[in-house]
């Protein structure tokens, strides 16, 4: 295992120039049919946003949540579940859709996961402004702090990382798993306190299984550095770095092994 987590950060630290330039590239690549470019990306976000915002009051009105404007609370949870969406959905084909690089027999293949993330926080970084916007126009931008804006956002490129060197390795070498996780993935937003809050649950134990999940970590985060402007229990973010820490090295050992194996799946 230590072995296969050297190897990787190794192959990281010496291709960091290169991670950086594909990425921008990928990026530059996704959008450079259209004639507006990467503003596409921010036009489907507000699209994506309406809907939700329309069919949240059409569901439960104008009422509030956890204290706050529904809206607000839609917003606050939408804005990192973009940067998650993307990880999930494209991240994970990071090896799959990338047949050409994986054939290469001189290629640090194992970049490839975190090469697609950075892609993403290049692409959708400034969605965040969105969310500045929207809390000035609605009066909550008051307990904003930038400290703690820092800290989830490492918490959420961190988390983007191990989940990605794990999930884009099964996903490359089993089409089974493959479409068993596009299922899941199709529904994990409704387990997800974005459109709805935990309190509404009375079963400790639901409880405590829905805050299994890390990306819960991340999305009350944000929502506590942008509206309530507090930090979440020292023993939550404890459970957090050590469960994402143990995905990461999961995700290193998964990659250390296959790699060599990925172009007679693919």
């Amino acid at each position: 295992m230590f072995k296969a987590i050297g190897f990787i950060l190794k192959e990281h630290r010496e291709n960091y120039r290169q991670i950086i330039k594909m990425a921008l590239i990928n990026t530059e690549k996704q959008t450079v049919r259209s004639s507006l470019g990467i503003l596409w990306t921010y036009f489907h976000d507000i699209v994506y946003i309406l809907v939700f915002i329309m069919f949240r009051l059409l569901i439960s009105g104008f009422g509030k949540i956890d204290g706050m404007n529904s809206i607000v609370y839609l917003l606050t949870g939408l804005i990192p579940w973009f940067f998650i969406s993307d990880m999930l959905n494209q991240g994970s084909r990071a090896i799959l859709s990338n047949k050409g690089i994986v054939q290469s027999i001189r290629f640090p293949i194992t970049i490839l996961p975190t090469i697609e993330v950075l892609s993403i926080v290049f692409r959708r970084f400034f969605t965040f402004f969105i969310l500045l916007i929207a809390l000035t126009l609605f009066g909550y931008l008051k307990c904003f702090s930038v400290v703690l804006f820092f800290y989830y956002f490492i918490a959420l490129v961190y988390l983007m990382v191990s989940m990605n060197l794990l999930l884009s390795a099964f996903v490359a070498v089993s089409e089974d798993f493959h479409q068993l996780y596009l299922a899941i993935v199709r529904v994990i937003i409704y387990s997800l306190p974005i459109m709805w809050s935990y309190d509404k649950v009375d079963s400790t134990l639901i409880h405590i299984l829905l805050r299994i999940n890390p990306m819960v970590y991340v999305i009350r985060g944000f929502r506590n550095v942008f509206v309530q402007g507090m930090t979440q229990n020292i023993g939550y973010s404890a459970y957090f770095w050590i469960s994402i820490t143990a995905v990461f090295a999961l995700g290193c050992y998964a990659q250390y092994k296959l790699r060599k194996h990925y172009a007679d799946f693919i």
